[in-house]
């Protein structure tokens, strides 16, 4: 009985947390098949990459190359499908929406686990940890991204906790062995999928291990002292890469070959926390919401949302009086990530951009915010953890910054607020269209009085000994778990995962899609990918690392009849409205109009190969203006950048034998020249002909291509990436010796 009472009180937070979690998204389990408890990217984007993996997975086929999307790209080497994730390994046992919607559940109660094991190996109580867990994993700034379907973002943000707990391990300990443990969550958080985030979570480690530095060196004045701490950081860091090796090498192959290896500040700064957003940390929808009110705020909702509720924040704040070693560490992180927000509109993150390397590919300062979340959650913990053992004048103490007239002032002032605005509202209802604002911005105000007042209560009530301790801290727990669901309650809705219309339309009227692709032109952006469940390749995407000579290739002239298209064998066009075409032998001829989806025929498009009997040498800027030039062949010549000695009759044949991702076979006959694929040209991808390796070559700005002699021959083009075998390498001996180091302290303590 006393080792089950001893395990009870070890284990009862993470109880409490999975059972929060489960009455929240108690739907989760019984959703069917076709709904998803998150929307936006999680139905457009993730379930299509996660399905396409699985699929092929199943086939026997390795998911390396995605062939359905902008011409193709390298699967393997984009981290947001998080392929090497284990959690992600889900979509092999259940239908891929159950899938993700199991793995967004699970991380959020990690992310409130790892709160808890970091603040009590700081010392907090079990009551201040759980309320720190709850508000972290329940935040708006979670919220909002299971709304977005930001999967991403928020399996990558959960492992912050749980970096900062191992090595509090390690420091504590002094131990080289756990400092290669801690290696764990930080590979793990790479895995996850979203880079960017994992700044943010590198960020905060960096942060809090020169802040336990500085702490031994004021302690021991020790060169020694001071560079400790820092090394167990370097350990856990470089065990964490290695962990994460076989997704990190291919994805900084695919970043140098992207549209992120150019970006300017004008990019990276784009969805910076505008300050007058500041409003929204007392009332998180003051600018509206996207699913019921609409959204008038500037820039992107899910961006900008970091509420943690009324009472952590007041105990938050009121956290300034603590004496704990973390409360600089935490007021300085909380403070910080709001700075670097800003973005543009500050200072702090030009600094990042411009000495912080991995910041210039990096957009969205807002989500810095994540790093205030957690900071707040942290101290609204420790000041719970201070208030319980505290006697009447240490909560005097504490509490006295919370006096009668800063409480009735600022209920006055919103009560005022809520009063002017739902009689603006009534006053204009008729004449004004914009009225229906007032009413949402005088509910918004009313729910922000409600809960600072609640809060306000319990705080006073508790500072004059009107309730017990444990009251207390159930009525905390209780209304903390209110103030978020209230807004969570809102912000996650299960929607549907439908199929497609408009891409039903499109695959009704192709009739061999492993033939041809297809052109969508001026489709929303999100509902790009939604072709790739029809087998459909387009020569468009949504993904956020498009390659970059391949963006230039197909902008370079905005008109869906532009020879760009006919190179990337686009067969058909399609469209959401009726298009006006010349009656001319190589205008698009329309096919099919269905559900408002017209679909034309491009006669101009070429096929997937052809040899092209002669090559003509130019740069890049000569390639793009002579693709474009009314006297082009591309089947009479192939455009190359430096000499080669390939040249034909013109009597060569091509017939493609097999297409599929990760491999193309073609047989060529009659006379040599330059076979030219209809492909995009990326690292990784090798050529033999007759079984022998020959050079692969870049035509016609983006296009694969061989130099075949004359004759019949075999070729075979094979997407084998040599980095991923490096890091699979890596990964692998990384992982053994972190498997090795486990069981060594094991057997040891025994």
């Amino acid at each position: 009985m006393r080792r089950m009472s001893g395990l009870w009180c070890r284990i009862w937070s993470v109880a409490v947390l999975a059972l929060l979690c489960g009455v929240f998204f108690w739907d989760v389990l019984w959703l069917p098949g076709n709904r998803i408890v998150a929307g936006n990217d999680l139905a457009n984007m993730f379930t299509h990459w996660l399905g396409f993996a699985s699929s092929s997975i199943r086939q026997g086929r390795l998911p390396l190359w995605n062939p359905y999307l902008s011409s193709g790209l390298p699967f393997v080497a984009n981290p947001q499908p998080a392929l090497f994730y284990p959690p992600t390994w889900l979509a092999l046992l259940v239908p891929v929406p159950k899938a993700l919607g199991l793995i967004v559940v699970l991380h959020l109660w990690l992310a409130g686990v790892g709160m808890v094991a970091w603040l009590r190996s700081e010392g907090a109580s079990e009551a201040g940890a759980l309320l720190s867990g709850i508000v972290f994993a329940f935040s708006g700034y979670f919220f909002v991204r299971v709304q977005a379907g930001h999967l991403g973002v928020i399996t990558t943000g959960s492992w912050l906790p749980f970096t900062l707990w191992a090595y509090r391990r390690a420091v504590t300990r002094r131990s080289w062995a756990l400092a290669a443990l801690g290696g764990l969550p930080v590979g793990l958080s790479i895995l996850a999928g979203h880079t960017a985030s994992f700044l943010y979570v590198a960020l905060g480690l960096v942060a809090y291990a020169a802040f336990c530095a500085w702490g031994r060196w004021r302690e021991e004045r020790s060169a020694r002292a001071l560079a400790l701490p820092l090394a167990w950081l370097s350990v856990m860091l470089i065990v964490g890469l290695a962990l994460a090796a076989v997704q990190v090498l291919p994805m900084v192959e695919l970043v140098t070959h992207s549209i992120r290896q150019t970006a300017s500040y004008d990019f990276a700064a784009r969805f910076s926390w505008p300050p007058g957003h500041l409003l929204t940390l007392l009332a998180p929808n003051f600018f509206g919401e996207p699913l019921h009110t609409g959204y008038w705020g500037d820039g992107i909702y899910d961006e900008f949302v970091f509420y943690v509720g009324i009472l952590p924040l007041l105990l938050a704040l009121l956290a300034l009086k603590l004496r704990h070693r973390l409360n600089p560490f935490l007021f300085a992180l909380g403070l910080g990530a709001l700075l670097l927000a800003f973005g543009e509109y500050g200072a702090l993150h030009r600094l990042f951009y411009r000495f912080v390397p991995l910041f210039q590919s990096a957009r969205a300062p807002a989500r810095a915010g994540f790093l205030f979340t957690a900071a707040a959650a942290a101290l609204a913990g420790l000041m719970v953890t201070a208030l319980q053992p505290a006697d009447r004048e240490e909560r005097e103490r504490l509490l006295s910054p919370l006096k009668y007239s800063l409480v009735l002032t600022v209920a006055g002032i919103g009560s005022a607020l809520v009063v002017a605005g739902f009689a603006a509202f009534a006053w204009g209802r008729e004449s004004n269209p914009a009225a229906g604002r007032l009413y949402h911005l005088a509910n918004q105000a009313a729910v922000f009085v409600l809960f600072f007042l609640l809060s306000a209560v319990l705080l006073k009530a508790w500072r004059s000994d009107a309730l017990p301790r444990v009251l207390f801290l159930l009525l905390a727990l209780g209304l903390v778990v209110l103030d978020l669901w209230t807004f969570g309650g809102r912000a996650v809705e299960p929607v549907d995962v439908e199929e497609s219309g408009y891409w039903r339309s499109v695959a009704q009227a192709v009739d061999d899609p492993q033939t041809t692709r297809v052109l969508p032109w001026g489709l929303n952006d999100i509902e790009h990918n939604g072709g790739m469940p029809f087998g459909l390749r387009s020569v468009f995407g949504y993904d956020p690392l498009v390659l970059q000579r391949y963006e230039e290739f197909i902008t370079s002239v905005a008109d869906p009849r532009a020879r760009t298209y006919d190179l990337l064998n686009a067969g058909y066009l399609v469209t959401t409205a009726p298009q006006d075409f010349p009656d001319a032998p190589g205008s698009p001829r329309l096919v099919s109009e269905q559900s408002g989806v017209w679909v034309y025929e491009r006669p101009g498009a070429l096929p997937p190969a052809w040899v092209a009997p002669q090559v003509e040498v130019l740069d890049d800027a000569g390639i793009l203006a002579r693709i474009h030039g009314p006297d082009f062949d591309p089947r009479a010549v192939a455009l190359v950048e430096s000499p080669l000695a390939c040249a034909g009759d013109g009597s060569g044949e091509v017939e493609i034998v097999r297409r599929e991702g990760n491999r193309v076979e073609a047989r060529t006959q009659g006379g040599g020249g330059l076979l030219v694929f209809s492909e995009v040209h990326y690292p990784g991808w090798r050529a033999e002909v007759d079984g022998q390796p020959v050079p692969l070559v870049r035509a016609d700005y983006v296009l694969r291509a061989v130099c075949v002699p004359a004759g019949e021959h075999r070729v075979v083009l094979a997407y084998d990436p040599p980095l991923l075998k490096i890091g699979l390498a890596v990964t692998g001996l990384a992982l053994l010796s972190t498997i090795g180091i486990a069981v060594w302290r094991l057997l040891r303590r025994r």
